[in-house]
């Protein structure tokens, strides 16, 4: 709901606070790259001092830091408080992935895609919120509506999930250093390139769409929005799966078949309507990031390391959300062609993605200690 709000917002943002286009960027990567540092500490910290003391520190931290960013009319002080909200943004999946692998062991990759079909949902509510909200009070009484939100949130956590650790989540974790198995290195370079996918289809398929293929802005809208759809009901149904055929016999055999669908989808496809089956296809296919990466990790983890595998795994996933965007901007400047782009930063990436997570061995995890 945060990002949907900052992006929603951005315009008028950028009047309050009088930013240039590469000022106003730069507040996507002030959240995104304290959360690709924070993510892995976070992680460890789960695992060592409890998934409920990092998850409510996350929460907290994401309501100070947007909500005093929304209130503050000092741009120093708004950049530092997003960093704030990154600080929070960083602390909250890892510790949230290790809760749903605690309450669903078995059921690991069902557990992961609830959090990224969750995350999906957020994203659509937060856009239309902060829009009605913006439209009628202002971005600064939307800031304030969400970091309310995330509050009222952080208390329900605090109440739910009190006895999660002793009953769940008894096993101490081993050091951060067993934690670096070659299985583990191999998943999160294999996240970071289809963590690029992810990213830098959401930031350019947009202008593709109205450059490239002519779309009308609203057209547009409605295709991206069933990119959107295409995502949870993919993570959904993937996670299902991979509980049943295997982690990654699923990714792999998803994969594949997503590089095809991008190539078709950005090369071939012209009509609304067969962009929106295309980009269905697509959307449903690729789904498996970062989320059955996650669930992978986790196992590939010695015992009671969850949260360390998952803040490995998502810092890697932030990391691709800082840099997979300029990529996608240098190769579509320096072509000239930004279908020719698109398809390097999609079709190529997901080949690679399902060859790296097909050169990984079942790993059964070793107890920790």
């Amino acid at each position: 709901m945060m990002v949907a709000t900052l992006g929603i917002a951005l315009p008028e943002i950028r009047q309050s606070f009088s930013l240039s286009e590469v000022e106003a960027g730069s507040l996507f990567s002030v959240l995104m790259i304290v959360a690709a540092l924070t993510s892995t500490v976070a992680g460890r910290l789960a695992d060592r001092f409890g998934r409920k003391t990092v998850l409510i520190s996350g929460l907290s931290l994401l309501a100070l830091g947007f909500g005093i960013a929304g209130i503050t009319g000092n741009r120093l002080l708004f950049f530092l408080f997003l960093g704030v909200t990154g600080l929070g943004y960083g602390f909250t999946p890892p510790s949230l992935y290790a809760v749903m692998s605690d309450l669903l062991p078995n059921k690991r990759g069902l557990g992961a895609s609830l959090v990224s079909v969750a995350y999906g949902i957020g994203g659509a509510i937060g856009a239309v919120l902060a829009s009605r909200i913006t439209g009628a009070l202002g971005w600064r009484a939307a800031f304030v509506t969400v970091a309310g939100i995330a509050a009222a949130d952080m208390l329900l956590q605090l109440y739910w999930i009190r006895n999660i650790r002793s009953i769940k989540s008894a096993v101490r974790g081993g050091s951060f250093k067993d934690s670096l198995s070659l299985p583990l290195l191999i998943l999160a370079l294999a996240e970071f390139i289809g963590g690029t996918v992810f990213w830098s289809s959401a930031a350019w398929t947009p202008t593709l769409l109205r450059t490239a293929k002519t779309l009308t802005l609203q057209q547009t809208g409605w295709v991206m929005g069933v990119l959107s759809m295409a995502n949870m009901l993919g993570s959904f149904c993937l996670g299902a799966l991979s509980d049943k055929l295997g982690r990654r016999r699923v990714i792999v055999l998803s994969s594949f078949p997503a590089a095809v669908a991008a190539f078709v989808v950005f090369y071939w496809l012209q009509s609304p309507v067969g962009l929106a089956l295309g980009i269905f296809v697509f959307g449903t296919l690729k789904a498996s990031v970062p989320a059955l990466v996650v669930a992978l990790a986790q196992e590939a983890a010695p015992a009671g390391n969850a949260g360390t595998a998952s803040g490995i795994i998502m810092a890697l996933h932030y990391t691709a959300g800082v840099v997979a965007p300029l990529i996608a901007a240098k190769l579509i400047s320096g072509s000239g062609n930004i279908i020719f782009a698109m398809i390097l930063c999609t079709s190529v990436p997901l080949l690679l993605y399902g060859s790296l997570i097909a050169a990984v061995r079942a790993h059964r995890a070793r107890p920790a200690g």
